[in-house]
């Protein structure tokens, strides 16, 4: 079983948290927070509101180097000892020197298991280059995206080589014909954030759809 819980978006879902532009999610089983938001205090905040400790946070992944989901770092880093961050080699100097003070940086350079059943795709795109989560189901593998810059479809033909995809979670930015046709196999959609077109996607898959924001849960077996 796996729960991923929202942390931190734009969107709104439970009014107990605070929204902001950003993105960040707990898998509470692994103890892993993928993505930061933009803001320290909002995710300090919300983490507080959860019940997460920063303190027993294992390991921090981060999709890509933009303000909205690297910004909240100093609300994590430097709290466990033995944190581990997972970041590109594209990130930036400034970036990765901060990681480097607060963590143990970790750099992805291609599929990887960060905890049983629950993988890295390692850098999609260029533009900016971006890494997902891939998390093994029953059903098939659920996809955590922090905006989806190289295209959802892109994404889920990466974690299909590993096996088949059954839903996506997060952001998906700028979504092209491609990535409808792509999401309609899908069984679980849950966008948010930066998602362009979510009334669209909400049509197309209605019997999939899920809003996301900030304190949605999603449990998986």
């Amino acid at each position: 079983m796996y729960t991923v819980t929202e942390v931190y978006n734009n969107v709104p879902s439970d009014p107990a948290l605070r929204t902001a532009k950003g993105f960040s999610c707990y898998i509470e089983e692994a103890a892993l927070l993928f993505d930061t938001g933009g803001d320290p205090a909002v995710l300090s905040a919300n983490l507080r509101a959860l019940g997460i400790e920063p303190a027993g946070i294992r390991m921090l992944v981060l999709s890509h180097d933009h303000w909205d989901h690297v910004g909240g770092l100093q609300a994590v880093l430097g709290r466990n000892p033995d944190l581990a961050v997972y970041i590109l080699d594209t990130f930036s100097e400034e970036t990765k020197s901060a990681v480097a003070a607060g963590g143990r940086t970790e750099i992805v350079d291609g599929w990887r298991e960060l905890a049983p059943g629950l993988f890295s795709t390692g850098p999609c795109g260029d533009n900016p280059a971006e890494q997902a989560l891939a998390l093994r189901t029953e059903r098939g593998y659920l996809i955590i995206t922090g905006c989806a810059h190289p295209h959802i479809s892109a994404i889920i033909r990466t974690v299909e080589r590993h096996g088949p995809v059954m839903g996506a979670v997060g952001g998906f930015h700028s979504v092209s014909e491609e990535d409808i046709e792509s999401l309609k196999k899908l069984v679980y959609l849950s966008p948010s954030h930066c998602t362009e077109g979510i009334e669209t996607i909400r049509e197309k898959n209605t019997g999939a759809f899920k809003q996301g924001g900030a304190g949605r849960q999603h449990r998986f077996s």
